[in-house]
């Protein structure tokens, strides 16, 4: 299964890291990168298990972290995109689809 990293999922991923780095340790830094490998390896390998949150789009939500949730859509047989990573603190009205 191929994983793509849209520019909105990259561009959240790094924003979220930007504040980890100004804000918390580095241990808690690894963490969150171990966890976003940990939850985008279960995604590969099962890309049903984390509940379908928006079904005209087929999007589903997996949380990373309390703070954020990691949004992603299974878009053929051997495909999954990464959508956006989401901050839950973000009014989720405002999410990009």
């Amino acid at each position: 299964m191929k994983v793509i990293w849209t520019p909105e999922a990259t561009q959240s991923f790094n924003d979220n890291i930007d504040y980890l780095i100004t804000s918390w340790s580095e241990t808690i830094i690894n963490n969150f990168l171990d966890r976003v490998d940990e939850v985008v390896q279960r995604i590969k390998d099962n890309p049903d298990l984390y509940p379908l949150v928006h079904k005209e789009y087929k999007i589903h939500r997996c949380v990373v972290v309390k703070q954020i949730s990691l949004y992603y859509k299974v878009t053929s047989s051997d495909q999954i995109d990464l959508m956006v990573f989401w901050n839950s603190y973000r009014d989720p009205e405002q999410l990009p689809f």
